[in-house]
């Protein structure tokens, strides 16, 4: 007999395309609070397994871009906070461990909770924040970088006190809300409640002194809301809440050509691909939503994507066991200074696995000829930690590609969330810019798929109640996270 060569037809409301926080966290919350049928599709292996899987786990809330001249990238990380209180913490009890606590009569702010299985590490990340004696402002002998590094200061001090501290109560009713970017900017003092005296973190600062010769400088150490995340937990219960509304996924799945429709309005009619063992496949939907990434370069013809992306490569450094059980990150005016340390902890059968993940502020564009170098990252943590703790430790390096929206002014690094659609088109384009901005680009999508198809909203459930059945699907569905997986690759555990 002939060989049958047949396309399979699939037919849904919403296509998804991309497997990664993005594209999970839309379908996860659509699902939640739609009765459309929902399809994700992701051409690797397995959900999760680029970007979202490579990155070192900060949950950002807005420390790290406290001092920028721009303030818009720290309100969004803080709006960013507002949005997982109010959508994510009642529904994923537990899980989605930060809710606020009250911190004085009738005065709330947003606290990391203990829960073995949540999803942020109730270990804040510290921010070491040098002054005018430090090692990077004595070597540059530049008036300028002292007067640079206290505006730097005093940024960071005063937009960190009104978001965290003791200036803006987030309780209003039963909701949670954030302080607006009139408030962070119009705040005028330096007193900032959240300095802490960590001896660990002074330790830490007292060895890299030293290692310039010099004694201990004067730091600020500030405590920030920041943690570690478990992006594979997140990831892996957002797909378990799809499942069980009954989205579908299907993994290993290649777009080979968009079909458009280009009279009038651009509209795609079919995505044309291929599985994963060759088979070919059309999938035709209402509404396409792409949240690909880094893949998103061979569709913006076709789409006419207006936005400027840019794919930036960085580096990371795994040290197995840990260095040290504390989250902190050295903010500087001179990036070379600049250095970062996590603590993340994994569990694997029955073992648990505490590892650090060091990286600097270096990144080089995709594509060019410039390339990464581990150096800086090994030399800062030679001076933190000491050569002998660093190297007696399993080192391993890899490279993370991040693809983000790059703004007209001055093509500013600003990390923000993208979203771009056309009233008249059936199509979404999507990039959360940081892993943190997963609850907001869900919420920001549905809101903006609203314009674009009709739809009834619907009760979404009272609580996530996870059962075995879809928590196995899930754990073979998501992958590891990359370190992990580079661990458990080696023989070192």
């Amino acid at each position: 007999m002939p060989q049958i060569e047949a396309s399979q037809i699939e037919y849904v409301d919403v296509l998804v395309i991309g497997g990664g926080v993005a594209g999970i966290a839309i379908a996860e919350f659509l699902a939640r609070h739609s009765n459309l049928s929902i399809k994700v599709i992701e051409k690797s292996a397995q959900l999760g397994n680029l970007a979202s899987g490579k990155l070192e786990g900060w949950f950002h809330t807005g420390a790290l871009y406290s001092g920028q001249d721009d303030a818009q990238t720290f309100i969004n990380c803080v709006n960013g906070v507002e949005d997982l209180i109010n959508l994510y913490t009642s529904y994923f009890k537990g899980r989605c461990n930060i809710n606020l606590e009250e911190k004085q009569k009738d005065f709330f702010t947003p606290k990391i909770q203990t829960h073995p299985q949540g999803w942020f590490n109730d270990q804040p990340v510290y921010i070491i924040h040098p002054q005018t004696d430090a090692p990077e402002i004595q070597l540059s002998h530049l008036k300028s970088d002292a007067v640079q590094i206290n505006i730097q200061r005093n940024r960071v001090l005063g937009r960190l006190e009104v978001a965290y501290g003791k200036q803006h109560n987030w309780k209003n009713g039963n909701h949670c809300i954030a302080p607006i970017y009139a408030q962070i900017e119009n705040y005028e003092g330096l007193n900032c409640s959240l300095i802490d005296s960590s001896e660990t973190v002074r330790n830490l600062c007292r060895q890299f002194d030293a290692s310039y010769g010099m004694k201990l400088t004067n730091y600020d150490i500030i405590q920030t809301l920041d943690s570690s995340m478990n992006t594979s937990n997140i990831l892996r219960d957002l797909v378990v809440s799809s499942l069980a509304q009954g989205v579908t996924f299907e993994t290993g799945v290649t777009i080979d050509k968009l079909l458009m429709d280009r009279y009038g309005p651009i509209r795609i009619k079919s995505l044309l691909c291929h599985t994963e063992k060759g088979l070919p496949k059309r999938l035709k939907a209402k509404l396409f939503i792409f949240a690909v990434g880094e893949g998103f370069t061979p569709f913006l013809s076709d789409l006419q994507v207006r936005a400027r992306l840019k794919k930036s490569r960085s580096a990371m450094v795994v040290a197995y066991p840990a260095l040290v059980d504390t989250n902190f990150v050295r903010m500087s005016t001179k990036n070379r200074f600049h250095f970062n340390h996590f603590i993340q902890q994994r569990e694997q059968g029955e073992n648990k696995i505490i590892y650090s993940m060091l990286a600097d502020s270096g990144y080089a564009i995709d594509g060019g000829n410039d390339e990464l170098d581990i150096e800086p990252i090994l030399d800062s943590a030679e001076r933190y930690f000491g050569k002998n703790e660093l190297y007696n430790r399993q080192l391993f390096s890899y490279e993370c590609v991040k693809t983000e929206f790059i703004s007209e002014e001055e093509q500013k690094r600003r990390y923000s969330y993208w979203i771009e659609s056309n009233p008249q088109s059936n199509y979404l384009c999507v990039l959360p810019g940081k892993f943190s901005f997963f609850p907001t680009v869900a919420f920001q999508a549905y809101q903006r798929i609203k314009t674009l198809i009709d739809f009834d909203d619907c009760s979404p459930p009272v609580c996530f109640e996870p059962n075995n059945s879809l928590k196995q699907q899930a754990v073979a569905l998501v992958a590891d996270s990359y370190p992990l997986q580079i661990l458990s690759h080696s023989s070192s555990i």
